[in-house]
C-alpha cells in the first residue's frame, strides 16, 4: 500500500465514489483535488466536557485498512483528515510514498535488475502515478503545487523526484527476499469480505511462491503497537486474497526500503482473529457514527501522534509533543469557522477568563501554614439572570446518564460508551435489601450512602464541585478527565491497571507541586492512601498550579518513552518523573525570585 500511512480515497463530484456512495452533496472537486462545501455550521462541534466531537459524514461502502486503522487510534482525527486534509508540505510522507512506490512496480517488471537506476525509475514513476490520477478522475494531484522548500524556492517535479530517489539509494531488489524476484501480482487492488467487513485494498508486491510484500517507505517501527499495526495490514491482505480465492498466502512481511530492512507477520490463525476482531470492532464504530442514521459522534483519544492531526490546535485534548510542535502549526486553530465547541465556545474561540483573581505566589511565606490564599470561600447565591431560559433538565440525572458517567469517575473503567465491545455476559448486581448492611470489601460497618451526584455546565472558573454536583466546564473537572486518560494510555491495554496509574498520576502531581511551591499547595486528605476527599481534590485540580504541574510531568513521561510494561515499573516511571518535576519546578522559582 502507498506510503507509510496512505491516503484515504476522497469522494467525487460525481453521483458515487468507491469508499462512499452517493456523497456528491457534501463534497465539490476542483481541479482533481475535493473540498468540503462550506455553510454556516461548523464542520466538527467539539464536546470537550463528553470527550467527542460531532459531525456529520456519507457512510463509507468499503473500509481500507488506513480508514480502520485511524478510527482505532482517533475516530475524531479520522473525520477530520475527510473534512479538514492538511496542505501537504514539502517532504510529505504521502507524495514521496506514491513516487517509490510506482518507481518500485516498474522495478519489479524487470526483476533480473537488482539495482536499477533508481532516479529513472522515479522519474518515470511519476508519470505512472498521473496516469492513474486521470484514469480514476478525483483525489490530490500526484506532485502539488505551489509546495516551498526549506529554503524558499518553489519545489519542482526533479525536486520531489530527487527526494523520492534519495528514499531508494542502495537498495537492491533481493533486499525484498534474499534472492531474484518472481512476481505473481503488482499493485493488485483487492475487494473482499471478511468477517462481515467490507473491504478494498491494493497488494504492492505478490511473489509466485505465495509471499506477499508491503513496501515501507518511513523508518522502521520503534514500538511494539507500530509493529502490530504494520503487521495488521498484511494480515488483511492474508485474509482479502484467500477470501476472494486468489492464493494462499504462506508468508507476508514488511520491507522497509530507505533501511534496507524487513519484518514478517504473524499470520497464524490466532493473530488474524485479533486482528479481525479489532478491526470488526472500529467498523462498527464507523458505521453507528456515519450516514444518514448515524449518531455523529466521534470520541476523542489524545495521543501522542495529535501534532499530525488536522485539527490539532483546535481539540480541546489534544496532546502535543515537542516532536510535533512544527507539524501542528499547520493544524486548523480554535478560531477557525469550521470548528465549534459545546458550552463555552461558539463559532469559533471566545477567550474565556481563566482565573478571576491572579495571585502573588512569591509573594506568600511558604513557612506559614495558616496562609488563607488558595483557600476557596463558599460561593455567593446566584443571582437570577433576567430575560434568559431555565436550563434544560440535566440529561445525566436520567438512569442511563448515571450509567455512563460511572463508567468515566466510577469505582473502575468502562467500555467506550459509544463503541461497546462485545463482551461475554457478566453476572447480575448483588441487590442488598435496606435493613441488611453491605458486605463488600469497602464497605464499612455504619456505610451511609452518599447524596446522588449530578453534572451541569457553568462558567470554566467556577468550581468543579460543590454541593451541588458537578461542573463539567471546570478546570478540575477536565484536569481529572485527562489524568485518567493519560493512565489509559500508559496502561499498555490493562483496564485493571487504569485507577491504580490514574491515582498515582494524582499524587506524583500534588507531591511535586507542594515540594516546590510549600503550603500554597492546598492539603488532599486521604490522596495518600488512594482516597482522595472529593471536595479538597477538586480545590487542588481547579488551581492553575495543578494545571501547570501536570503538563511538565507529561512533558517527562513523553520523552521517556513506552518504558516497561509491569504496573511497577509504570508506578515508578511516574514517581521518577514527579522527582524530576519537582526538581525542574523548584529550579524556576529560584529563577524568578532572583536567587543565586
Amino acid at each position: 500500500m502507498r506510503g507509510g500511512s496512505p491516503p484515504e480515497t476522497r469522494p467525487s463530484s460525481g453521483p458515487s465514489s468507491p469508499f462512499f456512495p452517493g456523497a456528491a452533496g457534501l463534497f465539490r472537486s476542483h481541479g482533481g483535488r475535493m473540498s468540503v462545501c462550506m455553510s454556516d455550521e461548523p464542520l466538527m462541534t467539539f464536546d470537550p466536557a463528553a470527550g467527542v466531537a460531532r459531525a456529520s459524514l456519507p457512510r463509507p461502502g468499503r473500509a481500507s485498512f488506513s480508514m480502520l486503522d485511524k478510527w482505532a487510534s482517533c475516530p475524531a482525527r479520522w473525520a477530520a483528515e475527510r473534512l479538514m486534509p492538511k496542505p501537504r508540505l514539502w517532504g510529505s510522507p504521502l507524495v514521496l510514498g506514491g513516487i517509490v512506490h510506482a518507481a518500485l512496480e516498474l522495478a519489479c517488471m524487470m526483476p533480473d535488475v537488482v539495482a536499477p537506476d533508481w532516479r529513472d525509475l522515479c522519474a518515470k514513476g511519476v508519470g505512472v502515478e498521473y496516469g492513474r490520477w486521470r484514469l480514476r478522475g478525483w483525489g490530490d494531484e500526484p506532485i502539488p503545487s505551489g509546495v516551498a522548500m526549506p529554503d524558499g524556492s518553489p519545489a519542482t517535479q526533479d525536486d520531489w523526484v530527487a527526494a523520492a530517489a534519495l528514499k531508494l539509494s542502495g537498495f537492491v531488489l533481493t533486499d525484498a527476499l534474499g534472492r531474484v524476484l518472481e512476481p505473481a501480482a503488482l499493485e493488485q487492488d483487492l475487494e473482499a469480505d471478511v468477517d462481515g467487513i467490507p473491504l478494498r485494498g491494493a497488494v504492492d508486491y505478490r511473489d509466485v511462491d505465495g509471499t506477499v510484500v508491503d513496501w515501507k517507505t518511513g523508518g522502521t517501527p520503534k514500538y511494539r503497537d507500530a509493529r502490530r499495526r504494520h503487521a495488521d495490514q498484511l494480515r488483511l491482505y492474508r485474509l482479502m486474497l484467500e477470501a476472494d480465492g486468489v492464493c494462499e498466502v504462506r508468508a507476508a512481511r514488511d520491507v522497509y526500503v530507505e533501511h534496507h530492512a524487513w519484518a514478517a507477520a504473524d499470520l497464524s490463525a490466532a493473530a488474524c482473529t485479533d486482528t479481525v476482531s479489532r478491526f470488526h470492532h472500529a467498523w462498527d464504530g464507523i458505521v453507528r457514527a456515519t450516514g444518514a442514521d448515524g449518531s455523529g459522534v466521534l470520541p476523542l483519544r489524545p495521543s501522542g501522534l495529535c501534532a499530525w492531526c488536522p485539527v490539532a490546535r483546535a481539540c480541546p485534548l489534544a496532546r502535543i509533543i515537542p516532536s510535533g510542535q512544527r507539524d501542528a502549526l499547520s493544524s486548523v486553530g480554535p478560531d477557525d469557522p469550521r470548528v465549534g465547541f459545546v458550552g463555552t465556545h461558539t463559532g469559533g474561540w471566545n477567550h474565556v477568563r481563566k482565573e478571576p483573581v491572579m495571585l502573588d505566589l512569591f509573594g506568600l511565606d511558604a513557612s506559614a501554614p495558616e496562609a488563607k490564599t488558595g483557600e476557596v470561600e463558599p460561593a455567593a447565591a446566584a443571582r437570577p439572570r433576567a430575560g434568559l431560559p431555565e436550563p434544560a433538565p440535566d440529561p445525566w440525572e436520567t438512569p442511563q446518564g448515571r450509567e455512563t458517567m460511572d463508567r468515566w469517575l466510577g469505582s473502575g473503567p468502562g467500555e467506550d460508551p459509544w463503541n461497546p465491545m462485545p463482551a461475554a455476559k457478566e453476572p447480575g448486581p448483588v441487590v442488598t435489601k435496606p435493613d441488611e448492611p453491605a458486605t463488600g470489601p469497602e464497605s464499612g460497618p455504619a456505610a451511609t450512602m452518599e447524596p446522588e451526584v449530578t453534572l451541569a455546565e457553568r462558567r470554566p472558573y467556577d468550581p468543579s464541585w460543590s454541593e451541588h454536583g458537578f461542573n463539567v466546564a471546570g478546570y478540575g473537572f477536565t484536569q481529572l478527565t485527562l489524568t485518567f486518560a493519560r493512565a489509559g494510555l500508559l496502561a499498555d491495554g490493562h483496564t485493571d491497571r487504569i485507577r491504580p496509574i490514574a491515582l498515582e498520576l494524582l499524587r506524583v502531581q500534588w507531591a511535586a507541586a507542594r515540594k516546590a511551591y510549600g503550603p500554597i499547595v492546598p492539603d488532599v486528605p486521604g490522596l495518600a492512601e488512594g482516597r482522595p476527599e472529593r471536595a479538597a481534590l477538586f480545590v487542588w485540580l481547579d488551581s492553575t498550579l495543578a494545571r501547570d504541574v501536570e503538563r511538565v510531568i507529561r512533558l517527562i513521561l513523553d520523552h521517556d518513552g513506552d518504558g516497561e510494561g509491569t504496573l511497577d515499573a509504570r508506578l515508578e516511571q511516574i514517581r521518577a518523573a514527579g522527582r524530576l518535576a519537582a526538581l525542574m519546578l523548584a529550579e524556576s522559582t529560584r529563577m524568578l525570585r532572583g536567587d543565586a
